[in-house]
C-alpha cells in the first residue's frame, strides 16, 4: 500500500514527466566551439534555500535541470559512465581529491565517457555532439589540459558537470537529434529483460534491478540511502536474489521512489520547471527520523499540514484565509468541518546504516485526522509559567518538534536524544485521538521536569529551560488527558483547579505554596526547597512534606516578622491548611508535631501520580503569581472554591 500510495502521487502531479529524464542539480557547464574548442567553465551554484531565522550560513548547490535518467546506483570496479551529465572523475578524469584514484582509474573513466558521447556525435551526426566529443578525446590524449583553470579547483567530487554549445541557452543533451538518440538507447537497454508480474501495478514489466536512492533522509552521515536493498545473502529468499525478492516494475520503481524523494526534499523542484519549487511535505521530528504526509488529491491541508504541526503562525497567515482560519481554529482545539474530506497518508522513515526504517505508515481520512488535531491541541493547553519571547506572545500551542526536543536528555539536546520509536508513536497519537500517547513520552517529561526545575535561573539558559518545562507539562497533560477520557476519569484543567482532589495534584500545590512562602520569607537562596525536595516529595511525600511543614512554620513566623505583606503570608498559611486537610493533617502545635504532620500523607505516588504531582505545582505556581486583576478575575469565575483560594475576597456576615 506505501508503493502503491506513492505511485498514485507521482501520477496525480506528474512527477515524472518523461520516462528518459530527470531532474538534477547541475554544477557547472563546460562551454564548447566547433571541433572541440573549449570556451569556458561557468559556474551553476546557488545558495541553498534555508528556513527563516536559522544561523547556518547556506551551502552552494547545483541549480535544478532536466537530465538525462541516471543509474539508481553505481557499483562494481568499473561502474557505467552516465550519459552527457556526469561527476568531475568521468567528464574531466579528476580524482577529488586526488588521493582517492589513482590515474590509471581516472583515465579509464574519462574514456568510458567520452566513448558514449563520441558514439553519440557519430550516429546523430550532431554538430555539438561532435564538438563535446572531440574535446573529450583531446583531453583524454592529454592535447589540453584544464587543471590550471580556476573553477577545477572549485568543484567538489559530486558536482555534476553539462556541456553548452557555443552561445546557446540549453545544454547539448537537450537538442531534439540527442534527444531522440538518448530514448532510443534508453529503450533498448531493457529489451532483453523478462518480464514478472509488478506488485503495484499487477501487470507485467520488465522488474527493476536496482531502486532509485533516497535523498535528504534525516542521519548522520549524509549520503543517498536505499529503501530496501537486497544486497546480502542473507536477504534472499527462496533463491530469489537482488530485485526478484519482491517484484517491482521500473516504471514503477520510478515512479514510486521518485514521489518519495518529492516529499523528502525540503524545497522540491517542480519538474515542469525546475525554477519554481512544489510545497513542502516533511517534517522532521528527529535527528534521524521525518515524517512524510500527502492526500489522495491536491489540497491546501497537504500542502501546509506540516506548518500546523509546525504550528508556524507565520506561514500560516500567508496561506489563504479559510485555511488559516482552520489551522488556527485547530489550535485553540476547537473542531472544524472540511469542505471535501479525503484520503491522507502519512509515511515515518529513519536513516541509519545506509539503509531507510519505515518506522510507521499511516492511512486515515483528512477529517479524522482534523478532529484528532482539534483534540490534540486541545489537551496540550497548559498555563505557560515561561514569560513571553521577544516579539512579545507566545505561539498558540506548542509544535511537535518542541515537544519532542523537551523530552530529550540536556547531554542530547535538540532532536540528537530522541528516541525514534517515541517520535514516531507521539506524532500517530497527535493525528489519530483513538490511540494514548507512547508511555515514554509521559515518564520522559516527568522525569526531565524534575531534573531541569532548578535551573530555570540559569543566566544563559534559563529562559529555554522555562520553555521546554512547559511544553513538558503540555505532555504530560496530553497523556494522562488521553487516558482518563478512556476511563471516564475527571480530566485535567488547562489552569489551576482549586476543587481537584486528586493526592498527587494537591500535593504538587502544596509544594508550589511552599517555596512561596519560602520566598516570602528569606528571598531567594542557592538551594531552595524545590532543588532539594522536588524530586523526593513527588515520588515519597510522606517521607518529605513531614520536615516541609515544620520549616514552613518558622518561615511563615520570620514572614510575618519581616514582610511588608502580612496578609499575603496568613493567606499562604491558610492554603497549606486547606491542602493538608484533605490528608489529615494540621499545622497546629503539638507535643509531637511530627506524628501529626506526617498523617494521612501517602507513602508513595503513581507514575500517573507524580504527572499529576508536576501539573499540580505548575498549574499553582502560576496561580500564585497573579496580579490582582487577574485574580479578581479568577474570583468571580470561581465562587465554589474553597474559601482558602478566594484571596482579598472580603467574608460575608
Amino acid at each position: 500500500m506505501i508503493l502503491k500510495a506513492l505511485y498514485d502521487l507521482a501520477i496525480r502531479e506528474e512527477l515524472v514527466p518523461d520516462p528518459d529524464f530527470e531532474i538534477k542539480p547541475i554544477s557547472w557547464v563546460i562551454r564548447v566551439s566547433d571541433n572541440g574548442r573549449l570556451l569556458g567553465i561557468e559556474p551553476l551554484k546557488q545558495p541553498e534555500k534555508l528556513p527563516l531565522g536559522t544561523k547556518k550560513k547556506p551551502r552552494l548547490i547545483g541549480t535544478p535541470k532536466l537530465v538525462p535518467k541516471q543509474q539508481p546506483s553505481r557499483s562494481g570496479k568499473t561502474p557505467d559512465p552516465e550519459f552527457f551529465v556526469d561527476n568531475p572523475l568521468y567528464v574531466l578524469g579528476k580524482s577529488i581529491p586526488s588521493d582517492k584514484h589513482k590515474p590509471a582509474v581516472c583515465k579509464k573513466r574519462l574514456r568510458m565517457f567520452a566513448s558514449r558521447i563520441i558514439l553519440c556525435g557519430y550516429k546523430t551526426k550532431d554538430l555539438a555532439a561532435a564538438s563535446v566529443g572531440q574535446l573529450l578525446r583531446d583531453l583524454h590524449r592529454g592535447s589540453i589540459q584544464l587543471d590550471t583553470h580556476s573553477a577545477i579547483n572549485e568543484m567538489k567530487g559530486n558536482d555534476l558537470i553539462a556541456f553548452a554549445y557555443q552561445t546557446e541557452e540549453t545544454f547539448v543533451h537537450n537538442r531534439p537529434g540527442i534527444v531522440e538518440y538518448w530514448r532510443q538507447i534508453n529503450t533498448n537497454d531493457h529489451k532483453e529483460q523478462r518480464e514478472a508480474i509488478c506488485l503495484i501495478t499487477g501487470q507485467l514489466c520488465p522488474p527493476a534491478l536496482k531502486h532509485k536512492k533516497l535523498k535528504n533522509v534525516p542521519q548522520k552521515k549524509i549520503s543517498d540511502i536505499a529503501l530496501a536493498p537486497c544486497n546480502q545473502p542473507a536477504f534472499e529468499s527462496y533463491g530469489w536474489k537482488e530485485a526478484a525478492n519482491a517484484v517491482i516494475g521500473e516504471k514503477s520503481s520510478d515512479y514510486a521512489m521518485t514521489a518519495l524523494n518529492r516529499l523528502l526534499h525540503p524545497y522540491p523542484p517542480d519538474p515542469h520547471d525546475p525554477n519554481q519549487t512544489l510545497s513542502r511535505q516533511n517534517v522532521q521530528i528527529s535527528s534521524d527520523t521525518v515524517v512524510c504526509y500527502w492526500t489522495r488529491n491536491k489540497s491546501e491541508l497537504s500542502d501546509s499540514f506540516g506548518l500546523a504541526i509546525e504550528v508556524d503562525e507565520e506561514k500560516i497567515d500567508a496561506k489563504p484565509t479559510q485555511v488559516a482560519e482552520m489551522y488556527k481554529s485547530l489550535w485553540k482545539g476547537i473542531p472544524y468541518i472540511l469542505d471535501k474530506p479525503d484520503e491522507f497518508y502519512s509515511l515515518i522513515l529513519s536513516g541509519g546504516q545506509g539503509r531507510a526504517t519505515v518506522r510507521d505508515w499511516i492511512e486515515s481520512s483528512t477529517q479524522h485526522v482534523v478532529d484528532s488535531l482539534a483534540q490534540y491541541f486541545a489537551d496540550l493547553k497548559i498555563t505557560r509559567c515561561c514569560p513571553a519571547p521577544k516579539n512579545g506572545k507566545h505561539p498558540e500551542s506548542f509544535s511537535l518538534p518542541l515537544l519532542l526536543e523537551s523530552l530529550a536528555d540536556p547531554k542530547d539536546r535538540r532532536k540528537d536524544g530522541i528516541p525514534s520509536t517515541v517520535g514516531a508513536q507521539f506524532y500517530r497519537a497527535s493525528i489519530d485521538k483513538r490511540l494514548l500517547f507512547p508511555q515514554p513520552a509521559l515518564s520522559r517529561a516527568i522525569q526531565r521536569y524534575k531534573a531541569e526545575l532548578g535551573r530555570e535561573n540559569d543566566e544563559n539558559k534559563g529562559w529555554f529551560i522555562k520553555n521546554w518545562n512547559d511544553a513538558r507539562a503540555a505532555v504530560i497533560k496530553a497523556c494522562l488527558n488521553r487516558k482518563y477520557r478512556k476511563e471516564s476519569k475527571e480530566e485535567v484543567l488547562e489552569k489551576m483547579n482549586p476543587n481537584c482532589t486528586d493526592k498527587g495534584y494537591l500535593l504538587g500545590q502544596l509544594m508550589a505554596v511552599l517555596e512561596k512562602l519560602q520566598t516570602e520569607a528569606i528571598g531567594s537562596v542557592n538551594a531552595s526547597i524545590i532543588d532539594r525536595y522536588f524530586s523526593g516529595a513527588s515520588a515519597s511525600p510522606k517521607s518529605v512534606f513531614g520536615s516541609l511543614l515544620r520549616n514552613a512554620r518558622h518561615h511563615a513566623r520570620k514572614a510575618k516578622d519581616e514582610s511588608i505583606n502580612k496578609g499575603q503570608i496568613f493567606n499562604l498559611e491558610r492554603l497549606i491548611d486547606q491542602i493538608c486537610s484533605q490528608f489529615g493533617v494540621s499545622l497546629k502545635k503539638t507535643e509531637d508535631p511530627k506524628a501529626v504532620y506526617e498523617n494521612g500523607f501517602p507513602a508513595y505516588l503513581s507514575q500517573e501520580q507524580q504527572g499529576m504531582f508536576v501539573l499540580g505545582y505548575h498549574q499553582m505556581r502560576k496561580w500564585l503569581w497573579m496580579t490582582r486583576d487577574e485574580r479578581d478575575i479568577w474570583n468571580d469565575g470561581h465562587s465554589d472554591a474553597a474559601r482558602a483560594y478566594l484571596w482579598e475576597k472580603k467574608e460575608t456576615v
